[in-house]
């Protein structure tokens, strides 16, 4: 029986126009399955082996069930144990030796025996299988090198002699039909009515001499499953035809599941595939394009002759599609050869969907719009170099269905895309495709599948390669462009940029998040998180910085800061003083600087380090990140003191940000900001967020016992010249905590310049409590509870002068807090019962619904 040849009947009809999904990958195989009935009589059983490791249990029982009643005892991804019900279905089974198959894998079955399924439980220790030689594929693969082609005369005579010795002669074009014939004839004896479609360079025009032919299956309805195995089977079935199909090879579980083969009559490689005719729609597209205007095929077929020689295109590399679409997207910059393919679908009547996206166009090219471009052959090859050398790579896409760069943070957020990508919205939201991968060293969109970056593949490393070409190549137009372009295919065909090679200098980075800079209740946080990076370097690592460049992008919102730094001794040595310093009473900055000045003056070892900090900011979300970068000097020695940096900083930013955030709030700016402007609104006062500002001080300037006007005067005068408090804010309200004890709300005079004064020991009407009932002077509270303070030049509250009543001053801070929020959001005629608090001005009960 041949497992491959069971087709069942599919449970939903699928069209031939469009492949179904592709089903989830097999996983690969767990761990080994125990013997379920390990007192099995072994002449009741027989060991299978030499299967696929992708041939599940339910394929073998259905081969041994013709044999008699069957069960699977033990199963790993090399041998199987099946156990029958009497020894005359175990001889009928053993009879069928290397006879069965699974996939087109002839299946080895032998008596069990305790020996023999210990030996087969595991896989045999025997020298790894050679790699598989197609020596008639690779010959075919070999281009012929530039150096062999006459590159004498002016540019056109040259590009003629280059495209004579590339370019596929028609005769050899036509004679690739006996292929695709031959693969319809083979695969129809095992899915009839299936058709061949050929697609690829083949079909546009782009054939080279080693250009691969392509095919698509495309498998009758009745014949297709969500599961189908089609590659394997189809390997299985072109086995059978040695004399036309040599080299072939299955490759299951590729994105595109393929079947690479070689076509023995015409001598060409083909790969064959099964998932969707997309691909036959994107060649339709580029033949139409590539053939609007003699300037193209030429063009194209010469860059990609280009590509192949310098070896940026390949298996891993850049696609040759890829490349195209590049060129494609050129020729729609202003002057513009070609139209946008968004434009070649604005009628609804081309629509032609497969596997859920657009892939109808309007095929007409009398119908383009008319071109001013009149550029040559040289100019428009020029041209492309000249516009990829400077194009943004890192923050733009190459999108060819628009025929303009597009943003990649767009795709950051599906729901958010533009409305012209709406289909690519709908399929990623229906869970049809997955999102666009769009932080990849490039990212050249499909014009029709939008959610495919068709450069994908390519590393950092090769699309560096790649720009540092277009680069060279751009500088030899210039040079050549006043000279007919005589010299220019001969210098970007035989000369090859330098390319940079070697160790790259590394980069440390440290990601402050939105959780971490929500908590900062400064308005002005960037300069909370600037002021935490200078005191790490400078005051606890003693490393002295120098501002070298600060630039903002307005498209992007962020901010950039960048300073010089160099490093004199190992500091990251630490760890013997580490023990001795923390045993003492001292803050973080004080005992990492002792610390650091300690390695200074014992060290003996001297380095030389110069490296570049950059702080950036985004605001959207609000986020920081600290990078640093060797500028030169020992790298070793700067890779110490990365893998410090990037195990500390962290923990010591959090650390010394601590007293300017509000831990349990989430995105306390924001609740403050919100706050203030409805209370604001409430009493018709004019909001002027640039002119006051909320500050929590660090730890050495707070006052936790004042005792007169001079210890409060100097706490006052401290926190009022502070950076962050005078920076941007005439009038300032400053907020000092203790976390066990007290709570001081200072609020300054905008009108006056003399410093903040306290008395604590005095006692005035306005640091009495008050409740005052039915009070409906204010309509934002009305039929509430209101507080009366007679001043609202000063308020003051201190937790230290209620020492007989801690324990119900702390209940009326608690309920203080509870009901301060509903003072500042409850309705017009809401009635809310406030349980008696210290005494706050409106303004105070904002801040303290953000202190909650």
């Amino acid at each position: 029986m041949d497992r491959a040849g069971q087709v069942s009947t599919p449970t939903a009809s699928v069209s031939t126009g469009a492949a179904p999904r592709p089903g989830a990958r097999r996983r690969p195989p767990g761990p080994e399955m125990p013997d379920a009935h390990p007192h099995t009589p072994a002449s009741r059983r027989v060991l299978v082996s030499g299967y696929s490791n992708y041939t599940q249990p339910q394929d073998l029982l259905d081969i041994f069930t013709k044999f008699g009643n069957v069960r699977i005892d033990k199963y790993n991804s090399w041998s199987a144990t099946l156990t029958y019900s009497n020894e005359d279905e175990v001889r009928a089974a053993l009879s069928a030796n290397k006879r069965l198959h699974v996939y087109g894998h002839f299946l080895s079955v032998k008596p069990y025996s305790t020996k023999s399924s210990s030996e087969d439980s595991r896989p045999p220790h025997q020298p790894p299988t050679p790699k598989r030689e197609f020596p008639l594929s690779k010959k075919k693969g070999v281009i012929l090198e530039p150096k062999k082609i006459d590159l004498t005369g002016d540019f056109h005579t040259q590009l003629d002699n280059i495209l004579f010795a590339v370019r596929l002669k028609m005769e050899e074009v036509q004679s690739l039909s006996l292929l695709y014939s031959d693969l319809e004839l083979a695969l129809q004896a095992h899915w009839p009515g299936c058709k061949a479609i050929p697609f690829g360079s083949i079909t546009t025009g782009l054939g080279i001499k080693t250009s691969d032919a392509d095919c698509f299956i495309n498998i009758p309805g009745q014949y297709r499953m969500p599961t189908g195995n089609y590659v394997n089977k189809a390997k299985r079935v072109l086995q059978q035809y040695p004399g036309t199909f040599a080299e072939i090879l299955a490759i299951p579980r590729a994105n595109t599941p393929i079947v690479k083969l070689y076509h023995i009559p015409t001598q060409t490689n083909c790969d064959v595939t099964f998932k969707s005719p997309l691909g036959a729609q994107n060649s339709r597209l580029l033949a139409l394009l590539l053939h609007a205007d003699a300037r193209l095929l030429p063009l194209a077929v010469l860059l990609k002759y280009w590509a192949k020689a310098h070896e940026l295109t390949g298996t891993g590399k850049l696609t040759n599609y890829a490349l195209t679409l590049m060129l494609v997207f050129f020729l729609q910059q202003t002057p513009a050869v070609l139209p946008a393919v968004a434009w070649l679908q604005r009628e609804p009547r081309h629509a032609y969907m497969v596997d859920h996206w657009n892939t109808g166009f309007n095929a007409d090219p009398a119908q383009f719009p008319p071109s001013a471009n009149t550029s040559s052959i040289s100019e428009l090859l020029g041209g492309f170099f000249e516009y990829y050398s400077i194009f943004n790579f890192d923050e733009m896409v190459v999108c060819p269905y628009l025929g303009f760069p597009i943003k990649r943070e767009i795709f950051k957020d599906t729901a958010t895309v533009p409305k012209e990508f709406d289909l690519y919205k709908n399929n990623v939201l229906n869970n049809y495709v997955m999102p666009m991968r769009y932080q990849t060293a490039m990212v050249v969109q499909d014009p029709f599948e939008q959610c495919h970056n068709v450069a994908s593949t390519i590393t950092s490393k090769l699309a560096l390669d790649i720009k540092t070409y277009f680069k060279f190549c751009a500088n030899a137009y210039e040079k050549e462009k006043t000279n007919a372009c005589q010299d220019f295919l001969k210098i970007i065909l035989l000369q090859k940029p330098k390319l940079i090679r070697g160790k790259t200098h590394p980069e440390y980075r440290v990601n402050l998040f939105p959780r971490i800079v929500n908590t900062i209740i400064s308005f002005d946080w960037k300069s909370v998180v600037r002021d935490m990076v200078m005191e790490i370097f400078e005051n606890m690592l003693k490393i002295k910085l120098g501002k070298v460049e600060e630039k903002v992008n307005p498209d992007t919102k962020k901010e950039k800061e960048k300073y010089s730094g160099a490093i004199t001794k190992p500091i990251w040595k630490r760890k013997s003083f580490s023990r001795l310093y923390n045993q003492m009473d001292l803050t973080l900055e004080e005992r990492q600087g002792r610390i650091t000045q300690e390695v200074i003056n014992v060290e003996k070892q001297d380095v030389n380090v110069q490296f570049q900090l950059t702080m950036t900011y985004c605001h959207e979300p609000k986020s920081a990140v600290i990078s640093i970068r060797l500028g030169s000097g020992d790298l070793d020695a700067f890779r110490e003191f990365g893998k410090f940096f990037i195990s500390v900083t962290q923990n010591w930013v959090t650390e010394l940000l601590k007293p300017f955030s509000m831990p349990n709030c989430k995105d306390t700016a924001t609740k403050i900001a919100e706050t203030l402007e409805a209370n604001n609104h409430t009493s018709e006062i004019d909001s002027d967020d640039d002119e006051e500002e909320i500050v929590l001080l660090p730890k050495s300037h707070r006052t936790t016992k004042p005792n007169g006007p001079d210890a409060t005067d100097t706490t006052s005068s401290t926190a009022v010249s502070s950076p962050q408090s005078r920076s941007r804010a005439q009038s300032a309200m400053e907020i000092l905590t203790d976390r066990t004890k007290n709570c001081l709300i200072i609020k300054a005079d905008p009108q006056s310049n003399e410093p903040l004064k306290n008395n604590s020991n005095e006692t005035t009407p306005s640091s009495t409590t008050e409740v005052v009932s039915n009070n409906t002077d204010n309509p934002s509270i009305k039929g509430a509870d209101k507080f009366l303070p007679n001043s609202t030049e000063n308020s003051t509250i201190n937790t230290e002068n209620c020492d007989k009543k801690d324990v119900t001053l702390t209940k009326n801070v608690e309920n203080f807090f509870k009901n301060a929020e509903s003072l500042v959001t409850s309705e017009a005629g809401a009635s809310n019962k406030a349980t008696p608090a210290p005494v706050a001005t409106s303004s105070d009960v904002s801040i303290a619904c953000a202190l909650k």
